[in-house]
């Protein structure tokens, strides 16, 4: 399973928020969809190159325009990541090959780099000196920008307020992720986040074939809301997933896109079992099983601070 990618202790999570909300203000996005880009990225003082450095094919333009400096720096960028913060010229370089709801997110993303108080000064430092932040901080930025772009895209609590008025399901926040301008992935992992019932998000790569088993679902991820992690910790899960499996019956297989809900059961802190119903979405590139639990229901999602 993939590292956590946007968790954040209270603290660090109130300045990436109030960063977040201020620059939601400033751009009078707020209630505007979907959320509006360029106002946004206006408002953050930065620019989306026009030629970007992603495409290889215009590096050597880009270089003659930024610079010698500004190109290594680009070179050394481009085999890891999907967006680049360019401190110095104030402009963000997007992979254009992207989906446009990923464009979007990485834009918020680099945009944090920026707005985030304590990123900008360091980062205009590490590239002034070709140096590397180590490798604990450089996780903790990215996932500090990963929240922020979250808050921006989600309009703060906007995504949650909406969805709390329907009953609870997958297709809510695959339904409302498209009005803000979101995909499917990242409203799903937003709706959890957000909910005050005991819930999660599990999310695979597309399944394989193997000999042993006839098939399995590698697991990439899951999110939790805090309810499911105060009543019932973790969720101990196998590198990949394989038919016995409780979640392997919520995986849509062959040429379905949806699973229909399925029931079982968890086992709390305290020892006690509690029915919980799953249900997927697959899409060409991931899976996602929603599950919660049945004595949940009635509560509403969280529309306040996450801290």
């Amino acid at each position: 399973m993939k590292a956590d990618d946007s968790s954040l202790d209270p603290n660090q999570y109130r300045t990436v928020h109030e960063s977040a909300v201020a620059l939601l203000n400033k751009a009078d996005a707020i209630g505007r969809f979907p959320t509006p880009v360029s106002d946004v990225m206006d408002a953050a003082q930065l620019k989306v190159a026009p030629i970007s450095a992603f495409d290889l094919g215009a590096l050597q333009h880009f270089i003659k325009q930024a610079g010698d400096k500004a190109g290594q720096f680009v070179r050394a960028a481009l085999d890891k990541v999907r967006g680049i913060f360019d401190v110095h010229a104030d402009i963000v370089h997007i992979d254009p090959a992207l989906g446009k709801e990923q464009q979007t997110f990485l834009k918020f993303h680099e945009a944090g780099h920026k707005v985030i108080p304590h990123q900008r000064g360091l980062y205009k430092f590490i590239q002034d000196c070709t140096k590397h932040l180590r490798p604990e901080v450089a996780d903790l930025f990215e996932r500090e920008a990963n929240t922020f772009a979250s808050v921006v895209l989600f309009q703060n609590d906007g995504f949650a307020r909406m969805t709390a008025d329907f009953e609870f399901g997958i297709k809510v926040p695959m339904t409302h992720a498209r009005k803000f301008g979101a995909s499917a992935y990242a409203g799903i992992r937003e709706y959890v986040r957000r909910s005050t019932k005991a819930c999660v998000v599990v999310v695979f790569d597309p399944t394989e074939t193997c000999n042993v088993h006839g098939m399995k679902a590698p697991v990439r991820r899951a999110e939790f809301s805090q309810d499911y992690r105060t009543r019932f910790g973790s969720l101990v899960l196998p590198d990949a997933i394989v038919p016995g499996h409780d979640l392997m019956a919520c995986v849509p297989i062959g040429n379905r896109k949806m699973s229909s809900p399925q029931s079982f059961e968890l086992i709390d802190r305290n020892g006690e079992r509690h029915e919980f119903v799953g249900e997927g979405f697959k899409t060409p590139y991931n899976t996602f099983v929603l599950i919660h639990c049945v004595d949940t229901l009635n509560a509403s999602l969280l529309v306040g601070s996450l801290a």
